[in-house]
């Protein structure tokens, strides 16, 4: 078989095969070519600065060759040559614009003013009091320093006052007279005063002052200071031990009010002072007096019997209160009496160790 009736026949199925498509196309409108136009670009200002490739404007905008008609594609499938140009409108849709921003609906406060590196007012421990707003004061000295200077000056003061009232008892008295009680001491009474300064004023003074043996406590009482008491009594053998008050006194006050607040040991001393609750302070004062009386005969019978001990109770009348002139020492008790017509009777007659419970 020749070269050529080996062509045909290899020709001849693919001739076939084309035979719908020609028999569908002839059938169909006529297809129209699709001419490609070149893209026109637009430049956005921004994209030309930054030099940033153009966007390509969409294909839907691409205008068909003057004097050629569009072409329309067939149905069911889309041209081939109608792809590469939605491909392309698709790259070239411009880049979508940003967002348009907007106004918060509420205006923004102003910074504030105060400063920053301070904590925040609000800010408290759990369960805390919200803190102060911190403000800037102007410097002072703390309350505490302005204590302390002023404690200080009163100290100051104080041992002034001391240093001249000595300078000038030294002054008053011979060498040999402050000898004397530099030695052995030999009072001849113990005095049990209170330790307010109202308890022992004008006691003190002249030649008499080497004279006594002075203990202050709360309340001018014997379980306070009865060591003190004893040494006087039967060491320093005084014959007279004498208990004085005061008017106004404070341990008296506090003793007849409530004093559970003030420490244990000032407590403790306040026990010992036996008064009514809510009595006034001289009433409290003179039944006080009474008391330490009555508690010295009983723990020193020995010398009372004996008749070489006298027990007595003062009151430093300040107000008057007595009626006997302010700021009077007025004798209140001996040995237990304390009827004030018979007082004055032992007073006169210097009867001191008198006791009416003994009979004598």
């Amino acid at each position: 078989m020749s070269p050529r009736l080996i062509g045909s026949c290899m020709m001849l199925p693919l001739l076939l095969s084309l035979q719908p498509a020609w028999a569908d196309d002839a059938s169909g409108n006529q297809v129209q070519q699709v001419i490609k136009l070149p893209l026109k670009l637009n430049k956005p200002p921004q994209a030309a600065e930054h030099g940033a490739a153009p966007a390509a404007k969409p294909a839907a905008e691409a205008k068909p060759a003057e004097g050629k008609p569009e072409g329309k594609p067939a149905e069911g499938k889309p041209s081939e040559a109608a792809k590469p140009a939605a491909e392309a409108a698709k790259k070239a849709e411009p880049a979508k614009a940003a967002p348009e921003k907007m106004e918060p609906g509420v205006p923004m406060a102003k910074p504030p003013t105060r400063d920053l590196s301070q904590p925040s007012p609000e800010v408290r421990a759990p369960g805390g009091k919200p803190r102060a707003a911190h403000r800037v004061k102007p410097r002072r000295p703390a309350k505490h320093v302005e204590k302390a200077a002023g404690e200080a000056g009163q100290v100051k003061g104080v041992v002034g006052s001391i240093l001249k009232a000595n300078s000038a008892y030294i002054a008053k008295h011979s060498p040999g007279y402050l000898a004397k009680l530099g030695g052995r001491a030999a009072p001849r009474a113990t005095v049990v005063a209170c330790s307010s300064p109202g308890g022992n004023v004008g006691m003190l003074g002249g030649e008499a002052d080497a004279d006594l043996f002075v203990i202050s406590n709360l309340g001018n009482q014997l379980a306070s200071s009865e060591g003190s008491i004893e040494y006087g009594v039967r060491d320093l053998r005084t014959p007279l031990l004498m208990f004085v008050s005061h008017t106004g006194c404070g341990a008296i006050k506090a003793a007849a009010g409530d004093y559970s607040n003030l420490g244990p040991a000032v407590q403790k001393e306040l026990d010992n002072i036996e008064i009514p609750k809510g009595i006034d302070a001289t009433n409290g004062a003179l039944i006080n007096i009474n008391n330490q009386v009555e508690g010295a005969i009983l723990k020193f019978s020995g010398e009372v019997e004996a008749g070489r001990l006298a027990v007595l109770g003062g009151y430093y009348d300040f107000n008057n209160d007595l009626k006997q002139g302010r700021g009077k020492l007025v004798i209140t008790n001996i040995n237990g009496e304390t009827d004030p017509a018979r007082i004055r009777e032992l007073t006169r007659s210097g009867r001191y160790f008198h006791y009416g419970f003994m009979g004598r």
